[in-house]
């Protein structure tokens, strides 16, 4: 007997008897293999780079089904969570022009503002999706404002003046924060905010702190403290667990817990520039610079209780950026040596990455990769703006023209 005359599987023999089931099986395998395909391609684009959101653009022109994929709701969803945290969209630069000052938004994405150039705008903070600034108040002549701008929606929210309101002559810092508990800070616009002013009577050797809450509308209680060598001026501020960080003119640095509203001033760390910064472990640092060399310093509690601040790290910027960024000339212009070669003007936070600038350029310098990237073309200090942005994949894939100019973003 040959292998042709042998029984066929009983399987085969429905399906052969059967047309219609023999459709259905290959339609249901055609849906299941399709299916896959789409989790796949879901998977891939779930990895590209949030920090280039110019890559879901290019991904979005492949073809129609990637274009749905990438402009539907749910996905964008899933690519924030994937991503958890915010990346650098821009940097906010203080200038000096026609007006006594003015900011400005330098963009390092894809991602643009409506109106990039802030005149009589001086950016002090940026957190969480928002920046603050310090303004000409527009009905009271001689006084400053506060405003919450939020780059993403380009809404502008004004702070009333603290109360009671602060001399003219006192020193003072701010920081914005968002107020919404348990957010992930990747999308959190519109939500609720929070505003911390801190100042300092220089005569009076007295600084103090109060915190205003967008659900309210109010300001709380004052706090007040007496140290005759703190100096909130302008001072950078830092967001660690449930306390903000001030470390303004002088070596030291001022601490607000936000949900008890206790003030207090840290140790003096040493007599030296520098910036607060993240460490690894998410708790509070600070990267002094002197010279080309900077030294990354833990705040620790020791045995008993007692918190230090302890040596982590050496970074020679001479390992990382070349001889001509770290000169004393521009375009053959020699200028003083006793200038500092470079400091610590920005840090972005939840990240490693520090900005630093020197006597021509600001470099975004990442701490654990050693990566350099230059951000500004002049030297000044800068607030990072951090945030989670998709570009709207229906206007940038429907736009007229050929798909080169797209692919080129």
């Amino acid at each position: 007997m040959g292998w042709e005359n042998l029984p066929k599987p009983k399987a085969h023999l429905e399906t052969t008897r059967n047309p219609r089931l023999h459709r259905a099986t290959s339609a249901s395998t055609t849906m299941s293999a399709s299916s896959l395909m789409e989790d796949l391609v879901e998977q891939i684009l779930l990895r590209l780079p949030p920090e280039d959101p110019a890559c879901l653009v290019r991904a979005s022109v492949v073809c129609k089904p990637w274009r749905r994929l990438v402009a539907g709701p749910a996905f964008r969803r899933r690519y924030r969570e994937f991503h958890r945290r915010p990346h650098l969209l821009g940097v906010l630069q203080i200038l000096q022009g026609d007006e006594p000052y003015y900011s400005r938004f330098v963009p390092t994405s894809v991602f643009r503002v409506v109106d990039p150039v802030l005149p009589c705008w001086l950016v002090v903070d940026c957190r969480h999706g928002r920046a603050l600034f310090a303004t000409t108040n527009p009905h009271i002549e001689g006084t400053l404002d506060l405003v919450v701008w939020e780059p993403m929606t380009d809404d502008q929210r004004r702070v009333p003046q603290p109360s009671p309101e602060p001399e003219d002559y006192v020193d003072y810092a701010a920081a914005v924060l968002c107020a919404a508990e348990g957010c992930d800070h990747c999308g959190c616009e519109g939500g609720p905010f929070r505003v911390a002013f801190v100042s300092t009577d220089k005569g009076k050797g007295v600084t103090s702190a109060r915190l205003y809450s967008s659900e309210t509308g109010a300001w709380n209680e004052i706090t007040s403290l007496h140290h005759p060598e703190v100096d909130a001026n302008f001072a950078a501020s830092f967001h660690v667990g449930d306390a903000l960080y001030f470390r303004g003119i002088g070596n030291y640095t001022i601490e607000y817990q936000l949900t008890t509203a206790r003030l207090s001033v840290l140790e003096a760390l040493a007599k030296c520039y520098g910036r607060l910064v993240t460490m690894e472990d998410g708790g509070l640092g600070f990267a002094a610079v002197d010279n080309t060399i900077i030294t990354l310093w833990s705040r620790e509690t020791g045995p008993e209780g007692a918190e230090t601040w302890t040596q982590r790290r050496v970074i020679d910027l001479k390992t990382l950026l070349s001889e001509d960024a770290l000169s004393h000339s521009i375009n053959g212009i020699k200028y003083y040596s006793w200038i500092p070669v470079a400091s610590v003007v920005g840090f972005a936070e939840g990240t490693d990455a520090i900005f630093v600038g020197t006597i021509a350029c600001v470099y975004m310098i990442e701490l654990k990769s050693g990566r350099v990237r230059k951000v500004l073309d002049e030297y000044g200090r800068v607030c990072p703006y951090m945030g989670f942005y998709i570009p709207d994949m229906k206007v940038a894939s429907t736009a007229e023209g050929p798909k080169e100019c797209l692919l080129n973003l």
